[in-house]
């Protein structure tokens, strides 16, 4: 056995088995064989001794795996299967392990990639900072990995973060990467981390949606509800997911939760079954285990089991945890039947998560179009109640405008009533201006026919101040606004008063009386009338033809009390009319006299 281990150190240190591993294994099978002479049994599947020694059984073991090896070609895992599984449980050798690693891991590209390895390791990866703070506290107890492990260790993870950028560098590939390296060299061990994580699906756990992570915990749980039920029961009372303590399990395989020769163990079947099975297995064998100690405990109970009591309760037991846990029967139509299940929920959220994406950008679009919409209802509702005010506005105008139309068109009917009023006036004042120029001329005919000239007969003769009664004189006296002339000739109407009693004649009085109301009646139509048409029709025109007409009455009426005297006009006020009566009572007396 000595001599075995001496010769694989050597020929790995020397770099003679990685050169040619199966040349190399093939010599040294024939010359252990015929070395050992006396080995001629091997022993059973469930490692009985038939009494020899355990390093008998284990130099037994060991010329079994590499007649394995020596075999081994790219067909052979169905060729060997049941050679291969009856040795699988009973372990295998520490000092084989790397060989036979590299075996069942198949390396095809493996010579590619020990020559891209020296390249990836000079490069420089994005993820240098996190590698360096993670690889501290990978193994921290493991004399290995305090002295020149840590360097390798941080190789082979940045060339494989450069080699697979999609993946790139994930929490928990150091602990895969430190079991590699305390079995084989970097380059090997980056060879063989290649090939887990492509053939064996090991990516899947690491890449950013970690699916194949979530389907595993599903299949685990179904497991524990078939296999463990009342702990099944105890968790999903206690809302303890096997994201919570199982997620580790299948990261880092068990590597931080079991010993270093348990984990090396679950690895040799995991590399030789190729499914995580063996992961199903040793998870429900610990929890049927400890199922006394979960079941009485909370959360953080649990975690606390998880975290340290395992650990210990399984160092230097790994064969006795491999075996109970390969008692665990796992029917692989149910584990195909449970991923199909879970892939067809999957699909069946993502679908619905799509349809969630897609409802969720129609609410975005919908939504900016309610704000649009709102913004521009704001607008119309402003512009709204601007119109609103502004019809208001309007309407409190057109009020008004009612209002003075109303005033004004009352007002204009009153001023139609008063111009109808002043016009029926009018018509009565040129009657009676009509019948006072008749009585005019009656009175100048009968002048006339007393044989004199009114006019020189008026000039002529002295009239007393008898003529002027009441009659004739309106109460007040002299009308005011009347210029100094006229209030002069007014003076003379005491003077009439005074001497009329003794010397007029009652036919001379009433000629007298009635002229000088003529006179009268005539000045005061004159003025209501222009006054009457100006200020109810406003027309310049009607008010002139007016002041025409009357004018024309007033020439006719003038007729009687002004003289002509050498083409000169003279005014026909009170004392022209007095003259002319002073001569007819001269005239009279002269008669009355004879």
């Amino acid at each position: 056995k000595q001599w075995y281990q001496r010769r694989v150190r050597v020929s790995m240190n020397s770099g003679l088995l990685m050169q040619s591993p199966f040349s190399f294994l093939s010599s040294l099978v024939t010359e252990q064989l015929e070395a050992d002479a006396k080995c001629k049994s091997f022993s059973g599947p469930s490692g009985e001794t038939d009494g020899r020694c355990e390093e008998e059984v284990a130099e037994e073991l060991a010329v079994a795996w590499l007649e394995v090896i020596k075999r081994w070609d790219g067909s052979s895992r169905k060729k060997l299967k049941g050679t291969v599984d009856k040795l699988i449980d009973r372990g295998v050798p520490n000092d084989l392990r790397a060989l036979i690693w590299m075996v069942l891991a198949n390396d095809s590209n493996k010579s590619t990639l020990r020559l891209k390895y020296p390249e990836l390791i000079e490069q420089t990866s994005p993820s240098e900072k996190l590698i360096r703070r993670d690889i501290s506290r990978t193994y921290p107890e493991h004399k290995f990995f305090k002295e020149q492990g840590q360097e390798a260790l941080f190789n082979v993870i940045k060339a494989y973060s450069l080699h697979d950028r999609e993946v790139g560098y994930c929490q928990g590939s150091p602990f895969i990467v430190g079991i590699l390296l305390l079995q084989m060299p970097e380059e090997e061990a980056f060879c063989v981390l290649v090939e887990l994580m492509e053939s064996y699906r090991m990516r899947e756990f690491f890449k950013p949606e970690m699916r194949e992570l979530s389907l595993n915990l599903y299949i685990l749980s179904e497991l524990i509800q078939e296999h463990v039920p009342e702990l099944h029961t105890h968790f999903k009372a206690q809302g303890f997911h096997p994201t919570s303590y199982a997620s580790q399990w299948f990261l880092t395989m068990f590597a931080t939760v079991l010993p270093l020769n348990a984990v090396f163990r679950i690895m040799d079947i995991f590399l030789w079954e190729q499914t995580f099975d063996v992961i199903y297995q040793v998870g429900i064998a610990l929890l049927k285990e400890g199922k006394d100690i979960l079941i009485n405990s909370d959360i953080e109970g649990m975690l606390q089991y998880f975290r340290t009591t395992v650990y210990k309760n399984w160092v230097g037991a790994e064969d006795g945890l491999i075996k109970i846990a390969r008692q665990v029967k796992l029917d692989q139509r149910k584990l195909r039947r449970l991923k199909q299940v879970y892939v067809t929920e999957k699909e069946r959220e993502s679908a619905e998560m799509e349809e969630c994406k897609r409802l969720s950008f129609e609410n975005s679009v919908l939504c900016q179009r309610i704000r649009t919409l709102e913004g521009e209802t704001c607008h119309l509702a402003d512009k709204l109640i601007k119109g609103q005010v502004s019809r208001a506005e309007q309407a409190e105008e057109l009020f008004i405008l009612k209002r003075e139309l109303v005033a004004l068109r009352r007002h204009d009917s009153e001023l139609s009533e008063r111009l109808k009023e002043e016009t029926r006036r009018n018509q009565y004042l040129d009657t009676k201006l009509q019948t006072i120029c008749g009585e005019n001329e009656a009175l100048r005919q009968a002048l006339m026919s007393l044989g004199h000239d009114p006019l020189q007969f008026m000039e002529s003769t002295e009239i007393p101040s008898c003529v002027y009664s009441s009659a004739a004189v309106p109460s007040g006296g002299p009308s005011p606004g009347r210029s100094g002339e006229d209030r002069c000739e007014d003076a003379g109407y005491c003077t009439f008063e005074r001497q009329v009693s003794a010397e007029c004649s009652p036919g001379a009085m009433e000629m007298l009386a009635e002229s000088t109301r003529n006179h009268k009646e005539v000045e005061h139509c004159r003025s209501v009338s222009s006054d009457s048409v100006i200020s109810s029709t406003g027309s310049t025109n009607e008010a002139s033809h007016n002041s025409s007409y009357y004018k024309h009455h007033i020439q006719i009426d003038s007729k009687l009390v002004i003289s002509r005297s050498g083409g000169t006009v003279v005014s026909n006020g009170p004392s022209s009319i007095a003259n002319g009566l002073k001569k007819t009572l001269g005239l009279e007396k002269k008669e009355r006299l004879l």
